[in-house]
């Protein structure tokens, strides 16, 4: 009972902080030098599970155990507040909440995403001054931009096309969300968006960001462990092309260079992505992406996890090349609005004391909305389309690793179904069904992982191992202003 007199009592702050925002934004609003904006997306699950299917009671946040709890749910509200007192300086100001069952670490399969309870935070506050304008000269083709404050840099994902975004691979190419300062240059070439621009992001403790780990060529033993008193640089750079005309068509691409991101000791990560749009006519386009990186150490790529903590550890991981390719179709025929997408990525995965890894993983997915009102909308992904073995390379020692498991597709794949209404343009309600096993439990459309529970699966071809699905009935509310 205490607990959830707890819970209320922060929901009870939480929305009375988004109604005097939203009381204030009225009087805000007259003012250009304000903005607000935000959302509040709601999911709550009724699971679908067998009492055989519970976990052992120490797996971890959003696992089905002895408790009994099968049902799952995410709430997450953001409150954004933009403020320019001139034209060349700007406030920023994220505030969120969110509330979640929460995910354990599943490598390869699943992101470590604790349980939440809907405590308010703010995610980012910076501030940003146009260097150039703020020394009025006005007229010159280029713009230098600097930033700095509590925020993370990340990839501009333009090589992201479909919804189960499969072929967007460059998710763990980022900075920690913590106090960072950033140079970005911009080339207008005439345009009020840049046509070029370029950007070079470091943490605010320069050469001191990330505590050194131990690696092979230290002892075996100390392995992923801190370096005591030892530090290492993190820095994110990027070189970008926004909306380049090509025959009449649009393409955006952008090269990535990371020193220990991830907020971890990864050593180097590069990455690139690149999207083009056909018009093929004016109601039809074709979309194209194409991403790839490479990673060198300490980041399961795949379950989206860098973590030197003992139960979500990933220091064993080394050299993942990931790379993925999305084409959709998008057409608008009268009150008819249809987007559909086919899209795949491949891994190929080192690790300290296990054989090489390769998975292939192919998706389809696609929505239909009448009116701009109704939608309708399913998908499927197979998280590998070959059997793929994993397990501890011939000469390592039982004691450092002991493993064996083959990836399915039968054990591997996802779909998902889902209808709903929309309202006008600043809401939706959705109800829809998903089952999501294996290595596409983080792979979903309407659905997410760390709004439901995780169950074990039945009748395994690896009955010694636990493999974990999600699955169940969703109910979801999406509000934006």
């Amino acid at each position: 009972m205490s607990r959830i007199n707890d819970v209320i009592k922060k929901l009870s702050v939480a929305g009375a902080t988004v109604l005097l925002v939203l009381m204030a934004a009225p009087a805000w609003a007259q003012s250009e030098a304000f903005s607000v904006s935000g959302d509040l997306t709601t999911i709550y699950t009724l699971g679908n599970a067998e009492t055989a299917q519970m976990a052992s009671s120490g797996k971890g946040d959003g696992a089905y155990t002895d408790q009994g709890e099968k049902n799952g749910y995410y709430i997450s509200g953001n409150v954004i507040i933009s403020y320019k007192p001139v034209s060349f300086l700007e406030g920023y100001f994220k505030m969120t909440a969110t509330g979640r069952s929460g995910s354990f670490y599943e490598p390869l399969q699943l992101e470590a995403l604790g349980k939440n309870d809907f405590g308010v935070s703010f995610d980012s506050v910076y501030g940003k001054v146009n260097v150039f304008d703020a020394l009025s000269l006005n007229n010159l083709p280029v713009q230098a931009l600097l930033k700095a404050g509590k925020y993370k840099t990340e990839s501009s994902y333009f090589g992201r096309v479909s919804k189960y975004e499969t072929e967007s691979v460059l998710y763990m190419l980022k900075t920690a969300n913590t106090y960072n300062y950033e140079l970005e240059l911009q080339y207008l070439h005439g345009r009020e968006k840049p046509l070029i621009s370029g950007a070079f992001t470091s943490n605010f403790k320069f050469d001191e960001a990330i505590p050194r780990l131990y690696d092979v060529d230290g002892s075996v033993s100390k392995h992923g462990l801190p370096v005591m008193g030892k530090y290492a640089p993190s820095l994110f750079a990027s070189l970008k092309l926004h909306d380049i005309n090509i025959t009449g068509n649009p393409l955006s691409a952008e090269a990535l260079y990371v020193l220990n991101g991830a907020n971890i000791y990864s050593g180097h990560s590069l990455g690139f992505a690149a999207r083009y749009t056909v018009d093929a006519a004016p109601s039809v386009s074709v979309p194209v992406g194409f991403s790839v990186g490479w990673f060198e150490k300490n980041i399961d790529v795949l379950s989206g996890t860098a973590s030197i903590a003992q139960a979500n550890a990933t220091t064993n991981f080394r050299n993942t090349l990931a790379a993925g390719f999305g084409a959709g179709l998008r057409l608008t025929s009268g009150d008819i609005e249809v987007s559909a997408n086919l899209a795949g990525a491949y891994y190929g995965i080192e690790h300290i004391y296990r054989d090489p890894l390769s998975i292939i993983s192919l998706s389809i997915d696609a929505q239909c909305t009448y009116k701009n009102r109704f939608l309708f909308g399913a998908g499927f992904v197979a998280g590998t389309l070959a059997d793929a073995l994993w397990q501890t390379a011939p000469g390592v020692s039982s004691n450092d690793d002991n493993y064996s498991f083959t990836f399915t597709l039968a054990e591997n794949y996802g779909f998902e179904v889902y209808a709903g209404v929309k309202f006008v343009n600043n809401g939706r309600f959705i109800v829809g069904f998903n089952t999501n096993k294996g290595l596409t439990m983080n792979t979903t459309l309407e659905s997410r992982a760390d709004g439901q529970i995780k169950y074990r699966q039945l009748d395994t071809s690896n009955p010694s191992n636990d493999i974990f699905e999600t699955s169940g009935l969703f109910f979801k509310f999406v509000m934006t202003f």
